[in-house]
């Protein structure tokens, strides 16, 4: 069992995404998780290489659930066909940034940064770091090996919010409400578990400065309680 198996049951799901079927193909879905979870230790394991306060982490708390919350949505799908986990210091918590894996047939990626548009004090303190140094951060992230690597998601504002400069070199990125990043990989690497694992290392090495780059911007920040 290994990445083969996973792709085929998130397809299968996606094609028979209800609750009669899940229930017919508990195993499925018991094996599928458990090889994801396999994939996410030995991620995890290779981190904590450069990264030792990751070596307490348990894959399996940084797994998110693949159920749907419907309540509020037009598509009633009880099930999300993707496997999905974060691993920082925190977990699944998106402070401090950390390295986010997302498999799914064709369209399975590597992502980092910060994707987190709600907690306004994280976007301003991020607004703030890139306006104090437009250079150093532009240096970064428009570094032609990081730029053909990664993309940016989330869609920005249409203008540079109040009290930052719009004349300001990285304006295109103070406009932005979050700055995550991803890399995503052809299912032919994934379904073979030796270069899926390393394609994974490769990105989330590549991406390791942009995300030190954050959690130095988010010193301070503490997640809001409930």
């Amino acid at each position: 069992m290994g990445n083969a198996t996973m792709l085929e049951f998130l397809a299968e799901l996606h094609e028979n995404n209800s609750y009669d079927w899940m229930h017919a193909h508990e195993q499925q879905k018991k094996d599928a998780q458990e090889a994801f979870v396999a994939l996410v230790a030995s991620l995890v394991a290779e981190l904590a290489v450069d990264k030792p306060e990751l070596a307490a982490l348990e894959a399996k708390d940084l797994v998110f659930r693949i159920n749907r919350d419907t309540r509020f949505s037009d598509d009633k799908s009880p099930y999300n066909p993707t496997f999905r986990a974060h691993i920082s210091p925190a977990g699944r918590a998106p402070v401090p940034v950390g390295y986010f894996i997302s498999l799914t047939p064709g369209g399975t990626f590597a992502g980092g940064g910060l994707f987190a548009p709600h907690f306004k004090d994280a976007t301003r303190m991020v607004r703030e770091a890139i306006a104090s140094d437009p250079a150093g951060f532009l240096g970064m992230v428009e570094a032609p090996a990081f730029k053909e690597r990664f993309h940016f998601v989330g869609t920005p504002l249409k203008r540079v919010p109040a009290g930052f400069d719009a004349e300001s070199p990285a304006a295109e990125y103070l406009k932005c409400k979050c700055w995550a990043v991803e890399d995503f990989l052809d299912d032919a690497v994934v379904a073979d578990d030796a270069a899926c694992r390393q394609a994974f290392l490769e990105s989330f090495h590549a991406m390791r400065a942009f995300n030190q780059w954050l959690n130095d911007a988010l010193k301070g920040f503490e997640m809001p309680t409930r």
